[in-house]
């Protein structure tokens, strides 16, 4: 068994470089602060194929326990950003806070800003068209020089009935960086990951009413409200018949279900040693074990071999026996491996679950995210082997695709996967070496 131990402590995998996500309500909610996430945006841009960003707020969590569609669709997202006080002082209660608050309402503007600066190609998808045309008007006034490509406000109907081909094909047509998608929650979500493999754009955002508050339709609460997280109560005065019953929803939301990730949180001994990872190869799957408490440094080891385990080919099966402590920030790291191992068509297995976890990931509402066993020995019988390699000549519909130096065919319908698979590699290795950048520079 090997032990895993120079990731830990080298400083190139320290907290304050990692990405980190919070699993609030079922959800992974990005660790970052605005400016932060204004990186990783121009990342994604410049990376090009298809990024969704969703600006999740209370609203979002509470329906998604209830929608299983939305969950999926969230947890698919490559940044959920917090665009709510509520999840932040939730995450410092449960002890893995959150660097801070990023509204959408924030984020857009930003954006804005950046595409008049960098040449960048906006579409606005949404609202109704005198929002739409207004916020559009604002854009263009506050900084010269952007290009709004394109704006359409479909007439509202349920998701199963709107002219989808009509929208993606306006879409195409203008050619944008960004797409900004403002049906509301949750049928900008769902529309934008049902369309992820058709849209052609580095980055979607589902921004609400943003684009009414930048027409001047709906105004923003003062400061001072926005601060200290009662901007909703600016919010439900403006609106009360539409507002008022959806945030009561809320409070009763919260006081059913966070109340009870936060006692399942604290209900478990907080071991403050430093977590420790170990490793073994059995036949096609890498065992991990974490011994200690699963948070806070050792997380960024976790994710650096897994996912190097993942990328090599094996399977993946965390033991968590004896494990004291599962934090937060360790579940929300774990949903984010789960979708790796699926894009490479890996298994992910959780063995060895103490009740006081299976309690924590219940209340969490991450119970249907786990392929659970009691022990490795059984996660291991449960893995199916690795299919046999297509040797055949080509049809129709394949292509050969040159992969670990060896010709193999790949048939029409895999290669989105296969595109996704060779992204989520590039961008591990771009963190890696951002990493690395940064530990020059905090060394020097």
């Amino acid at each position: 068994m090997a032990t895993i131990e120079s990731a830990i402590t080298d400083s190139r995998f320290t907290a304050s470089s990692r990405k980190s996500k919070v699993a609030i309500l079922g959800v992974p909610i990005d660790n970052l602060s605005m400016d932060e996430v204004m990186q990783v945006l121009e990342d994604h841009i410049a990376e090009g194929g298809f990024h969704q960003v969703a600006t999740a707020n209370v609203d979002f969590l509470i329906k998604s326990i209830h929608d299983d569609e939305l969950r999926e669709a969230l947890c698919s997202c490559d940044l959920v950003l917090p665009d709510g006080m509520p999840l932040v002082w939730a995450s410092r209660m449960m002890g893995s806070a959150l660097k801070e608050r990023v509204a959408g309402a924030d984020l857009v503007p930003r954006l804005v800003s950046l595409s008049a600066a960098r040449g960048y190609r906006l579409f606005l998808l949404g609202a109704e068209e005198e929002s739409s045309a207004r916020a559009a008007a604002w854009m263009e006034t506050q900084y010269p020089g952007v290009c709004v490509a394109g704006r359409h406000s479909p007439e509202f109907k349920p998701l199963d009935q709107m002219d989808h081909e009509g929208i993606l094909g306006r879409i195409e047509e203008a050619r944008p960086d960004i797409l900004l998608v403002a049906f509301g929650n949750p049928k900008q979500e769902k529309w934008l990951a049902m369309h992820r493999h058709r849209l052609n754009v580095p980055l979607c955002i589902g921004v609400g009413g943003s684009l009414d508050f930048l027409s001047g339709k709906v105004s923003r609460a003062p400061q001072w409200m926005q601060d200290s997280g009662l901007e909703w109560v600016y919010r439900m005065l403006q609106e009360p018949a539409r507002l008022a019953s959806r945030y009561l929803g809320n409070i009763m939301g919260l006081l059913r279900h966070l109340t009870v990730q936060i006692a399942a949180t604290a209900a478990q001994e907080r071991n403050q040693s430093i977590g420790r990872l170990t490793c073994e190869v059995a036949g096609q799957a890498s065992v991990f074990r974490i011994a200690g408490s699963f948070s806070d440094s050792v997380l960024s080891a976790v994710e650096t071999e897994v996912c190097a385990r993942i990328f090599s080919g094996a399977h993946i099966v965390l033991d968590l026996s004896e494990t004291a402590y599962l934090g937060p920030d360790a579940l929300g790291l774990l949903v984010h491996l789960v979708r790796v191992a699926r894009r490479w068509r890996r298994e992910f297995w959780l063995t060895g679950l103490r009740p006081v976890h299976s309690r924590v990931i219940h209340a969490s509402q991450l119970r249907s995210q786990f392929r659970v066993a009691p022990k490795v020995a059984d996660a291991l019988r449960r893995i199916e082997p690795y299919p046999e390699p297509l040797r055949s000549r080509p049809e129709e519909n394949f292509a050969l695709c040159r992969i670990g130096g060896e010709m193999i065919p790949v048939h029409a319908d895999e290669v989105w996967d296969l595109y996704h698979q060779v992204r989520i590699l590039v961008q591990h290795r771009m963190m890696e070496r951002r990493n690395v950048m940064l530990s020059g520079n905090t060394h020097s």
